[in-house]
């Protein structure tokens, strides 16, 4: 009898072992990205967790094949993968990771290779076109990379690390001749990223130096580094594209744009449809560029017109010289509502635009600089007070102008609206109770309508009553939807999608943010863990 206590207490703990088991934290891929058409050898940091561990991409392109370990694997890229970042999720049947990006890039790319940390040291780099994938990983860590450029030759250096892959690091890019003169610095190029155009003056050997500060400051004043500081770094002697013109497309219309950039053969590039928007492919460029979609109109500022902005569009313009101001002309109607956004520093332009509205006379309406101390974008909402013609002007915060110094503006009427935030992308069900999903909502410029709230892409076995954020009230700015598994539901794990629809049909996907990074996703994860089986319990036995 002893013995079959001690067996069902063995089966008891194993049972609990498994339901029990762990999610993968898997963190982070190394390299962060590969070529296309390559398969690339990863290391993985974080662990694997319990049970089968599954990968899912929003594009299905990618293929990982893990070790036995789960501490490494094979990336498969695809000859034909879109060349961006496409957002990996490693889940199992316990739970999922957050987002996690791989870049998928279009030339040939190599590790870092230590020591490197002086100029003697510097790592030779023989490829006119290459990505190199390294981490600052010790403390005071510096990475070295050399190479040859020709007199009239132009390089660009370019580092990708906390915009895109959300590496905790403020990186400096610095490139030296080969005694040790720093020619060219550059800190923050696009958001903490930097980013060096360099024409050379004479033939011989160059160096780059790159170090990184901590993206959120701290009491330290040394160089910094850790596991977690990973870059790619781009270098270059061919095409380099900058930006596009225009900043914004309309996937139905525009099959190409015209680029900026150095070294470019072709003024002209492709645009390339993606799971997430678009890209432009300009011949033999180094990067592709991701490039925002809109569904209206798409124009190109053209110097020295006085052109009209119409409702709705977007406009891209450049304020090409200092002191520069862009005006447009706006065909109003009395008590119409307006908005106007200029987007610069948010598509990595120079600019640090300021947007004044005036009526004919030289009335200012609405003047807009900064939207908060972390947006230095602008945005201009007014009511137009009669019917007649307005002037837009555009130009910088500080007088400052260039070729780099582009801008989006967006011209549409001030329509009442709605936004829905999660506090997460991913969430488990678990066997014993049922799950609560907060919504927070944003109403904008008036929006007064009842919203229903529901889940879609559930399994079979979970249910989830829709809610509704009413009028007023406390459901007005936050609802919370409930989850409740039947007794045959089945595990699983997938995507599914909390979407909100107001009164007059507008509806929305609630949106989550990724961990480390400023993007959002309406892919939300959900994890429904199997029930747990129920262990007879051993019949009590009587003494005689």
């Amino acid at each position: 009898m002893r013995h079959l206590r001690h067996c069902a207490v063995a089966a008891l703990c194993m049972l609990h072992s498994i339901f029990a088991a762990e999610p993968p934290k898997i963190d982070a891929l190394f390299p962060a990205g590969g070529q296309r058409g390559t398969t690339v050898e990863c290391k993985v940091t974080g662990g694997a967790g319990d049970g089968t561990l599954q990968v899912w991409t929003k594009s299905g392109q990618l293929s990982l094949e893990f070790s036995e370990k789960k501490d490494s694997a094979k990336v498969a890229i695809p000859a034909d993968a879109d060349p961006r970042v496409h957002w990996l999720r490693f889940s199992n049947e316990h739970g999922a990771t957050d987002l996690r990006p791989f870049v998928v890039g279009l030339i040939e790319e190599v590790l870092e290779t230590e020591p490197n940390n002086q100029l003697s040291e510097s790592e030779v780099i023989n490829l006119s076109a290459t990505t190199v994938n390294g981490v600052l990983e010790k403390s005071e860590d510096v990475d070295m990379f050399a190479f040859k450029l020709t007199a009239g030759q132009t390089l660009v250096a370019s580092v990708a690390a906390n915009s895109i892959l959300g590496s905790p690091m403020d990186a400096v890019l610095q490139l030296l001749d080969d005694h040790g003169t720093v020619m060219a610095q550059n800190d923050d190029d696009h958001g903490f990223d930097p980013q060096i155009a360099y024409n050379a003056t004479s033939d011989g050997v160059y160096h780059l130096r790159l170090f990184a500060f901590p993206s959120a400051p701290n009491s330290t004043i040394k160089l910094a580094a850790a596991a977690t500081y990973v870059y790619r770094l781009t270098i270059t002697t061919g095409p380099f594209v900058d930006y596009t013109m225009p900043a914004a497309v309309n996937a139905d219309a525009d099959k190409s744009v015209v680029v900026s950039g150095w070294n470019l053969q072709e003024a002209s590039a492709v645009v390339q449809p993606t799971p997430d928007g678009v890209v432009v492919l300009a011949k033999e460029a180094a990067l592709a560029v991701s490039v925002e979609t809109v569904s209206d109109t798409s124009l190109i500022e053209t110097p020295g017109a006085l052109q009209q902005l119409e409702v709705p569009s977007a406009m891209t313009g450049v304020i090409s010289a200092s002191r520069e101001k862009d005006v447009y002309t706006l065909a109003g109607k009395a008590k119409q509502n307006l908005t106007i956004t200029v987007a610069g520093r948010s598509l990595y332009s120079q600019l640090d635009p300021v947007v004044t509205v005036t009526s004919a006379d030289g009335k200012v309406i609405k003047e807009s600089d900064d939207r908060n101390g972390k947006d230095l974008d602008s945005e201009a909402s007014f009511t137009i007070p009669a019917d007649g013609e307005y002037r837009v002007t555009v130009t910088d915060r500080f007088g400052a102008g260039g070729e780099r110094y582009f801008y989006l503006v967006t011209t549409k009427e001030t329509l009442p609206d709605f936004s829905a935030t999660l506090k997460a992308n991913q969430f488990v069900l678990p066997d014993e109770k049922p799950l609560e999903v907060p919504v927070t909502i944003a109403r904008m410029n008036g929006f007064a309508e009842k919203i229903d709230f529901k889940i879609e892409g559930l399994p079979d076995g979970v249910e989830c009553k829709a809610v509704v954020s009413e009028e007023k009230g406390d459901s007005q700015k936050s609802v919370t939807l409930k989850l409740i598994r039947k007794d045959d539901a089945a595990a699983f794990s997938g995507v599914v999608h909390v979407t909100g629809t107001g009164q007059s049909s507008r509806q929305h996907a609630a949106e989550a943010p990724i961990q480390n990074s400023v993007r959002l996703t309406s892919e939300v994860w959900l994890t429904v863990v199997a029930k747990e089986p129920q262990v007879a319990s051993e019949p009590s036995q009587t003494t005689k």
